[in-house]
């Protein structure tokens, strides 16, 4: 059914007076609850609510019956001055309308009929006697509380509509009920209610709910999520919450970066939140791997098929590292604002670059954006791209061009590229350690036999202060090993460059191991030397010979570890 139906069908509900139950279900957060606030807002702004009167409930964690009851009474509000949140001031309105509270009780604890139909606790009794003739929200079926059974709140329901003279609204979604719940509700609705309508939004209707602000920001994540076909409302402010705090870390990036990292946020998002509608997590990563659609040994199944043609049309090809941390990132719920920048500073030197010469995902779209015969024209073309940009070109990008490139028939031209990349590309011995690629998107064997042998040709530069500020929350034995090899000289240095937290954390970590009892040789060193670069700098003004004592290097005390003597001092 149409909103637009179910908007209308709600304000005939509450334009009648006469007491019954309506029923709205539909998927997880497509916003049902928000359909059914705004569609009472109207109708009682344009004066069309039958009843004045009005009590709001989320079965969410409500654990039984007597607690639905006594918290339909306290959430009690009066639609006079507009629709609103229950609270105390409304409570105690409600019950100033009741007249005398003791005598109700009294009277209450002498009807054992009643009694026994609405609960034993006189207070709670007579609270859920003042429920009539007013309109009740029953929210939330699906996260009742394991005690409360669904034919009880089915039945409580009954009893309002036809003792209490109340309209009722349930609000769910029947899908997320357990087995036997199930049953009990198919079993007894419709002798229950007397409409049920289920809300099912278009993507755009789903968008402007989730999207209302009409900024740059909102009106592009909202025609993204159009374009995925995205309904659910908490997906979308989940989206524009991941997109506001990674707005500031993009600033400084041309354009193009932060649309690659609004395309992949808003994909991974949906994939994340809703794995039995999204495309699936598992099959985004493969994109890094099979990104080019060369795997012709494997067959496509429907599914996976269905999703190549929505991420084509979507603008997303394939998943690379920017688009990897990015999936990290959601995964765990926040931004490591290095990784993002570290990615998004390399994608942005290749845009900026690849604008005068081409760009090389520009050259792949001739492979992907037709299905002429033109082998040639794409292979020609992405060579000649290639050799432009490659300094800009990903391993898991270089991994794909080699294997198309041999399996098109032009294992020369395959190997040209692989040799012009490996000589050209002066990176640091980790970019060429296949054991971080975690998602296997080098496979072609040339491409893993060239990075093998540079990762073990290249010699490991490694960054001293950032090893001795991270001493201090652990070590691996290559570090110990490296740090007490250092020359006095290079710690003397690193010291003077510091400053603040940083130099703290530091002298904390080299010299922690002077209270550690079974202290290897390794980490000694490492303490020692650290003194003796103190010593130095204690020697050079006599503000820092003040400073270096607190931490046990006395210049008026003759020391046999004088740094001019010493011969690990690298002086």
């Amino acid at each position: 059914m149409s909103t637009k139906l179910v908007r209308e069908e709600i304000a005939k509900f509450l334009a009648r007076v006469t007491p019954e139950a309506l029923c709205i279900r539909g998927k997880w957060g497509v916003g049902k609850t928000f359909a059914w606030d705004k569609a009472l807002e109207a109708a009682q702004a344009d004066k069309r609510v039958a009843l004045k009167s009005y009590s709001y409930v989320s079965l969410f964690g409500v654990n039984s019956l007597d607690e639905l009851k006594f918290a339909i009474f306290e959430n009690v509000t009066s639609l006079d001055g507009g629709v609103k949140k229950a609270d105390l001031s409304t409570l105690e309105a409600h019950v100033a309308k009741l007249g005398n509270w003791r005598r109700f009780t009294r009277i209450a604890q002498s009807l054992p009929v009643i009694k026994n139909l609405v609960g034993s606790d006189a207070t709670g009794l007579v609270a859920f006697m003042s429920i009539k003739d007013q309109i009740v929200c029953i929210d939330d079926l699906e996260r009742k509380g394991k005690n409360l059974e669904v034919s009880d709140v089915l039945g409580l329901i009954s009893y309002l509509r036809e003792q209490r003279n109340c309209k009722v609204i349930l609000v769910l979604n029947d899908e997320q009920l357990c087995e036997d719940a199930k049953k009990s509700f198919d079993k007894h609705l419709e002798k229950v209610v007397d409409a049920s309508l289920v809300y099912e939004p278009t993507a755009l209707e789903a968008a402007k709910i989730g999207f209302p602000e009409q900024d740059e920001l909102n009106k592009g994540l909202a025609e993204r999520c159009t374009s995925l076909g995205i309904t659910n409302i908490r997906v979308m402010k989940r989206i524009i919450r991941f997109a506001k705090d990674l707005q500031p870390l993009l600033q400084e990036y041309e354009k193009d970066v932060v649309s690659v990292a609004r395309v992949a946020l808003v994909l991974f998002c949906w994939a994340n939140d809703q794995p039995e509608e999204a495309p699936s997590i598992d099959f985004l990563k493969s994109k890094s791997i099979d990104q080019f659609g060369l795997a012709q040994n494997k067959e496509v199944p429907p599914k996976e098929a269905a999703w190549n043609a929505l991420l084509e049309s979507y603008g997303y090809t394939w998943t690379d590292e920017f688009d990897l941390e990015i999936l990290h990132s959601v995964r765990r719920g926040f931004f490591d604002p290095e990784e993002i920048k570290k990615h998004a500073s390399a994608l942005n030197a290749k845009v900026q670059a690849t604008k005068a010469d081409g760009s090389f995902e520009q050259a792949w779209r001739l492979y992907h954006d037709s299905f002429a015969n033109n082998k040639d024209e794409v292979l020609d073309a992405l060579y000649a791209s290639f050799m432009k940009n490659y300094l800009y070109i990903t391993p898991t990008n270089l991994n794909g061009t080699v294997t198309i490139f041999k399996e098109l028939g032009r294992p020369k031209q395959a190997a040209e590229i692989l040799t012009h990349y490996m000589a050209n590309r002066n990176e640091n011995r980790e970019f060429y350690n296949l054991s971080e690629d975690h998602f296997g998107s080098i496979t072609d064997p040339d491409v893993r036999a060239a990075f093998e042998a540079k990762y073990a040709q290249t010699e490991e530069k490694r960054d001293i202060r950032a090893m001795l500020i991270n001493l201090k929350d652990g070590w691996r034995d290559d570090d110990l090993s490296t740090l007490a090899s250092i020359p006095v000289s290079e710690f003397k240095k690193i010291f003077q460059q510091t400053s603040g937290q940083e130099l703290r954390r530091i002298l904390s970590g080299v010299f922690q191991f002077d209270r550690i009892v079974n202290a290897t040789p390794q980490m000694l060193e490492i303490a020692k030397r650290a003194r003796l670069a103190l010593r130095e700098i204690g020697g050079e003004s006599d503000i820092n010979r003040r400073r270096v004592k607190r931490f046990g290097v006395n210049l008026d005390d003759p020391s046999p570890a004088d740094p001019e003597a010493d011969p690990n001092s690298g002086q």
